[in-house]
């Protein structure tokens, strides 16, 4: 099966910032300050660096595992090289059933905050459909409606989300930093583990790879929007802990809404309800893009079409959303994703790069024999 793909399905390498902007910056960003100052309290932000930092490694392997690997460029078919067809198809497996979880996990942890937030009352039933309606269209669209819903998912993002919290610059108090280590080392990692949720997403790139023009010029940028996005989850940690006490924050399920709901602007009296709202267009792009990756997996490594599967994955997400209704249950999915997510990029990741490099220096040393 012939992996080439027509230039007209490619997108530029700079673009490539706005699918792994909202693959990583999801709607764990209203709440992830509340998961990291249960180890760490207000050294959690040492756990954000750190974890970026590993990411940045990561993403690096991930450039070096798919440019070495000849003839193929993206994870599926370097697993079925790689692993043959029965262990390869059970990695592929795995992979296609944890992008399609991480797209419902994404899908329902915001059709939950809306029936907190904005309708308690409301049947979630329409909702979900005009959703996943919108997920269908932009994933058959191909690789670039995907992007280009990323490009306004993120351009929304920034000018709405961002100003809004920088209005808690008059409310804080910077000494709630202080001492600036008080935890242990073990304390940070804990934390470290738990920031590594937040920056799930990076790793569709294992599949937007090939579609990429000249993609070795992609790293620049991908690298680039890493470092941004370890500003913004730090920038808004730090400013949290500033805006409440460590107590507060520990019974605050969504803090960074609680900073956005304490103002009132002319006409927009209640910005959270704005910020909410803003978010609809981002969780669609980060949902497709998600589920976009699970169907080009799916054709890759199975040949199954990926219109039939997105549409049944699409129908699944639909059941299930409507069969989990309790708040325990989401949860429990959510960390099963994480936990799934973090075996995912620190223990898969480096082995198949691994493999990719013990497998080229075998071939190596044969050649020279």
């Amino acid at each position: 099966m012939s992996n080439e793909i027509s230039e007209k399905y490619k997108i530029s390498p700079y673009l490539i910032i706005f699918p792994l902007y909202v693959g990583m910056v999801g709607i764990g960003i209203l709440s992830y300050q509340r998961s990291l100052i249960k180890h760490a309290g207000y050294n959690a932000w040492i756990s954000v660096i750190l974890t970026g930092i590993s990411i940045h490694i990561l993403l690096w392997m991930i450039y070096k595992l798919l440019s070495t690997t000849e003839g193929v460029h993206d994870i599926a078919a370097i697993n079925n090289k790689l692993f043959g067809k029965f262990l390869g198809g059970f990695f592929n497996a795995a992979i296609v059933i944890y992008f399609v979880l991480g797209g419902f996990v994404k899908f329902k942890v915001y059709i939950e905050l809306i029936q907190v937030w904005l309708f308690p009352s409301m049947n979630f039933l329409y909702v979900s459909i005009v959703i996943l309606l919108l997920v269908y269209y932009a994933v058959s669209g191909g690789i670039r409606t995907v992007t280009g819903i990323a490009v306004w998912a993120t351009i929304i993002s920034c000018v709405s989300i961002i100003p809004q919290v920088l209005l808690a610059f008059p409310y804080l108090h910077p000494l709630n930093l202080l001492p600036l280590w008080d935890h242990s080392v073990s304390d940070i990692l804990l934390s470290s583990e738990d920031m590594a949720f937040n920056f799930l997403g990076f790793e569709i790139l294992l599949l937007f790879y090939p579609f990429i023009k000249t993609p070795e010029k992609s790293q620049k940028w991908a690298h680039l929007i890493l470092f941004l996005v370890i500003l913004l989850y730090g920038v808004i940690l730090v400013l949290a802990f500033m805006f409440f006490t460590e107590e507060q924050l520990r019974h605050t399920i969504w803090p960074t809404l609680n900073m956005i709901g304490i103002f009132e602007v002319p006409l927009l009296q209640r910005l959270e309800y704005i910020a909410i709202s803003l978010w609809f267009i981002k969780i669609i792009a980060g949902i497709s893009i998600y589920i976009w990756a699970a169907c080009r997996a799916t054709k890759i490594a199975f040949r199954i079409r990926p219109r039939l599967f997105l549409v049944l994955s699409l129908i699944a997400m639909a059941i299930l959303c409507e069969a989990i209704r309790d708040h325990r249950t989401v949860e429990k999915l959510s960390e099963i994703y994480s936990k799934v997510g973090l075996y995912f990029i620190y223990v898969y990741i480096p082995f198949a790069f691994l493999c990719v490099l013990l497998r080229k220096k075998v071939r190596q040393l044969r050649g020279k024999s």
